[in-house]
């Protein structure tokens, strides 16, 4: 017998055999070792299934699902009961000896009850030694009826009864040690024994547990594969369910495995590969991850696999390209020794606030380059240099006599004007300078 069968949320795939015992001729079922874990898609996806069984001649088995291994084993030792039958049996027709005393102890029959054992005292008493506390109170009740409870407008007395308002703990007992009627407290009774039984001892007659004696097995053979196998005559399925649109096709039974693959491409494969287009047409297709997730459904160890070939891979790799990066050490070396108009430079003495210098030659001079440097001119030619200098050097001149000629009184406000500005030694380089004061 092979086949799927579900019953329930559990699943097995059967694989029983049906030994013949050649000593005595009776015919046994042998069941094979299922796997502990079986998915369950094979039953809840309603998709087409092929089921195979391979047997060799050494005995060997095994079982695999739509290509994929299932379990395996060998019907010499893999199977329920054992196929080899044991070499010794208990005697049936032992039979345990009438004066065979299995009782390990007995009652003393020697042993007589005291005179003082009373049987009839009770197990506990009232304790006369208790007092009632000081704050007991006996004029209220432990529980009162609920005052705010009010009956059910639905309440029919003639149904339901006389309605009575439900029963709370009384708020005037809160902290005392009690209400109501007092009552003693019981105590275990010093004097209970109970009922008097006959202590036991060692059974001096004991034998132990009887057990028949072992024999050789009549029927004992050793089994061989497939020589106690009853020949394939007739295919024939047996199936008991609830369930629609069940069918069974292309049975093969054959003694090469290359046929059975053939016939497998031919039939089951092609059919698969459909069942698959029309899925993912329809939209019904379970998709990549519920591929994967269904695998490890029936193979828990898969998930290592993943963790170790995708997950740890990606963290490498978003650790690697995301990471905390170091910043660059900023450069502040000159990159050139040669002449530039910052070597001529003077610097801003005055307040940011007050001042703004917009120069057309400073903004050429200092404008960044594309790499982020500042980028220097050319240098000029000595001769060049030596007319600048020249120039230069008689326009300061002439700006210090213009100065010596501007003369501001002591008390008297300083109001920069454009004139003043243009006259400014600072703008001898070319540049152009605008004033403004604060507030402006």
């Amino acid at each position: 017998m092979f086949g799927p069968d579900k019953c329930g949320a559990t699943g097995k795939v059967h694989l029983i055999f049906r030994y013949k015992n050649p000593i005595n001729g009776t015919i046994s079922e042998y069941h094979a070792n299922q796997p502990t874990t079986i998915g369950s898609t094979y039953w809840d996806d309603h998709n087409t299934h092929l089921f195979t069984l391979v047997v060799k001649p050494t005995g060997e088995y095994s079982v695999s699902v739509d290509g994929k291994s299932l379990y395996y084993g060998n019907m010499m030792s893999d199977v329920t009961p054992a196929l080899t039958p044991p070499k010794q049996i208990f005697d049936e027709t032992d039979l345990k000896p009438v004066d065979w005393d299995e009782r390990e102890n007995i009652e003393d029959e020697s042993a007589v009850k005291p005179d003082d054992w009373d049987e009839n005292e009770p197990q506990s008493v009232v304790d006369e030694a208790a007092t009632k506390p000081y704050d007991w109170n006996e004029e209220e009740n432990e529980l009162i009826a609920d005052p705010e409870a009010k009956k059910p407008q639905d309440w029919d007395e003639d149904m339901d009864g006389s309605w009575e308002a439900p029963l709370i703990d009384n708020p005037a007992c809160k902290g005392l040690s009690g209400c109501g009627t007092w009552k003693a407290p019981t105590i275990k009774n010093p004097k209970y024994k109970g009922k008097w039984i006959r202590p036991k001892i060692s059974n001096p007659a004991f034998k132990g547990k009887w057990t028949a004696r072992l024999i050789d097995n009549p029927n004992y053979f050793e089994p061989k594969p497939f020589a106690g196998l009853a020949p394939i005559t007739a295919v024939g399925i047996e199936m008991w369910t609830m369930s629609e649109n069940i069918l069974f096709d292309n049975i093969l039974i054959t003694s090469s495995e290359e046929d059975s693959s053939d016939v497998a491409k031919q039939t089951f494969y092609v059919k698969q590969k459909e069942e698959y287009r029309l899925a993912a047409a329809t939209g019904n297709g379970n998709g990549f991850f519920q591929q994967i997730i269904d695998a490890t459904n029936e193979k828990p160890w898969l998930w290592a696999v993943y963790i170790l070939c995708v997950l740890l891979p990606l963290v490498a790799i978003g650790v690697f390209c995301f990471g905390k990066q170091s910043k660059p050490t900023p450069n502040f070396a000159k990159k050139s020794d040669a002449y530039s108009a910052d070597d001529d430079r003077v610097p801003n003495l005055v307040d940011d606030d007050e001042e703004e210098i917009i120069g057309d030659e400073e903004d050429d001079v200092n404008q960044p380059g594309p790499s982020g440097s500042q980028s220097n001119p050319e240098p000029q030619d000595e001769e060049e240099n030596a007319e600048q200098q020249s120039a230069n050097s008689s326009q300061s001149s002439a700006a210090e006599e213009e100065d010596d000629e501007h003369v501001v009184p002591e008390n008297e406000p300083v109001k920069p004007t454009e004139e003043f500005a243009k006259k400014s030694p600072k703008n001898t380089g070319g540049a152009k300078r605008r004033t403004a004061r604060r507030g402006d």
